[in-house]
């Protein structure tokens, strides 16, 4: 040992590697056996530790306000937040995952595309399933008309927002719900154009024209409306919904009340829906006539640099979520008002004759959604806490102190948040440009078409030039990964079953409740089915009919 010990002190680079690769073990041991037994808490009590990003004014101390009515309750549970900032929570929470080291309860969702795709694994493999414990009463809806309702059937989407499609199981706990308006800076908008907000999009750009002019006349910066990437997208959605809503009745091939992006990608492949078609051309010219009245080189702000410029009265608009309510109002120095993103009026010489109407919310979700990590050490103390956040009275109460939507049936939102209910009337989307394979030349096509560096000639010519390019693999992996998922979930669907009926040939009989959770899966799993063979059927049917008439 002495031996071993004189020749490394000539390589003190290499000792210096293995003491830290030591060290490094040690803390990686040590916190994965803190993740297992839960973290200390003062008096031997149970600690639960919840993980978001919601780092807005007012979110944390409403939570607080929560959790200390729970440790009323239950004086031998401590709740803990962790607020991690947004742009790094996927990899954050990515690292705690893999090392085993996460907290009790992780807001999920977040991290862009890839992200999206990743969560579904994280589910299966890192997060407890909720199926046995939803279509059960929420125990502390005692005393209420939700008393004995089941806890998906609570929530004003039946937990829609807690479902994951992919798995066919439940995983989340949603605690609130959001919708977007367009905010305004109220005794500007007053000051230039008068009290009655445009209610049409024609007016809406006379006043961008007007505050344009107003920030020339005052020898100062002023930019109509404040956006980045991220807030401009919620204006195309808005005008691509209104502009090419009747594309359902062409696109909808299997009557679903809705357009995948199978349905929609190879009807352009085929050539069935052109990009150069009126109603989808005026989409686009729309949208960048808007883009001129947002900040220069807007693509690459993100959404805090875009808030910034807005509450530092640089900018007049800013369209954003419910989520940000509280947030500018405690930060802004001005008053704020909510208005729609108003639509083209029918009697609008380029873009009247297309408009159906505004984009319906009905199909709207729960949102802050919690779910359990199966590593937590404390599951069932994480569950009652969850179930206590979203019991009736309580998520009233939280959402009311957030200043944001709840999510439960009866459940009654703050009388500043009226314009923030969801519209149920109107349309649903009903085309999307990104079809398969395509999704990345799309993304990198449209900033070049907004910013003028592209005609739409150019911008349709490459963007076809990728489908013709691109969807061959793009539909491959499409149909790969579906029948991938496919597989594993009649596998997830049998172990369910098994886990569903106590313990697997342990001759425990199969309850209703475990029935009625089996036959749900086994319901989405077929519809699945169902929908994928439609959707290849689609796509053979068209690109067949596509090269015929090539031929």
């Amino acid at each position: 040992m002495r031996h071993l010990w004189t020749r490394l002190r000539r390589y003190p680079a290499l000792l210096l590697l293995i003491t830290v690769y030591v060290v490094s073990c040690l803390v990686v041991g040590v916190n994965a056996l803190r993740a297992r037994g839960g973290a200390p808490g003062s008096e031997g009590k149970k600690v639960l530790r919840f993980a978001h990003w919601q780092l807005e004014p007012g979110i944390r101390s409403a939570l607080d306000r929560l959790i200390a009515n729970y440790h009323e309750l239950h004086p031998d549970v401590e709740v803990r937040q962790i607020l991690i900032p947004e742009e790094g929570y996927f990899r954050w929470v990515n690292t705690q995952l893999i090392g085993r080291t996460a907290p009790d309860m992780i807001e999920c969702g977040l991290g862009g595309t890839v992200a999206w795709a990743l969560w579904p694994k994280f589910y299966a493999r890192y997060f407890m399933p909720l199926d046995r414990y939803v279509d059960e009463p929420n125990p502390y809806n005692k005393g209420t008309p939700l008393e004995e309702a089941p806890w998906r059937k609570t929530y004003f989407d039946e937990m829609e927002g807690g479902y994951d499609d992919s798995l066919q199981s439940y995983y989340r706990v949603p605690l609130s719900a959001f919708t977007v308006r367009l905010y305004y800076n109220k005794p500007l908008i007053e000051e230039v154009w008068g009290e009655q907000f445009p209610q049409t999009y024609e007016a809406f750009i006379e006043l961008c024209e007007a505050l344009e002019e107003h920030g020339r006349q005052q020898g100062r910066r002023l930019v109509p409306i404040s956006g980045s990437g991220y807030n401009f997208r919620q204006f195309f959605d808005a005008f691509q919904t209104a502009l090419t809503a009747d594309y359902l009745r062409q696109l909808d091939r299997d009557y679903d009340g809705s357009v995948s992006r199978i349905e929609s990608g190879a009807a352009i492949y085929a050539g069935t829906v052109s990009m150069t078609e009126p109603a989808i051309r005026a989409n686009f010219e729309l949208v960048r006539e808007l883009s001129e009245y947002f900040p220069q080189g807007y693509m690459s702000l993100d959404r805090d640099e875009a808030v910034f410029l807005f509450l530092q009265g640089h900018a007049a608009m800013i369209s954003t979520g419910s989520w940000d309510f509280q947030s500018l109002h405690v930060q802004s120095e001005f008053e704020i008002a909510v208005a729609d993103i108003p639509l083209p009026s029918r009697d609008n010489p380029r873009y009247g004759r297309y408009v159906a109407g505004p984009r319906t919310e009905a199909g709207l979700e729960g949102g802050f959604p919690m779910a359990i990590t199966k590593t937590s050490a404390h599951p069932d103390e994480a569950l009652d806490f969850l179930q206590y956040a979203s019991s009736l009275k309580k998520n009233e109460e939280l959402n009311r102190n957030m200043f944001w939507l709840p999510v439960i049936k009866g459940a009654r939102p703050r009388d500043e948040l009226k314009p923030f209910a969801p519209r149920i009337e109107g349309y649903s989307p009903a085309i999307n440009y990104e079809g398969p394979g395509v999704e990345l030349t799309y993304g990198q096509l449209t900033p070049e078409f907004l910013s003028g560096k592209l005609s739409y000639e150019q911008f349709v010519e490459r963007l076809m030039d990728a489908y013709r390019r691109e969807s061959a693999g793009g539909v491959y992996e499409y149909v790969k990964n579906n029948q991938q998922t496919l597989t594993q979930q009649m596998r997830f669907a049998a172990l369910r079953r098994a886990d569903m009926t106590g313990a697997a040939g342990a001759g425990a009989s199969v309850t209703g409740s475990s029935e009625t959770q089996y036959k749900r899966i086994m319901e989405a799993y077929v519809g699945q089915v169902g929908s994928y063979n439609n959707e290849i059927r689609t796509w053979v049917e068209l690109a067949r009919s596509s090269k015929a008439d090539r031929g």
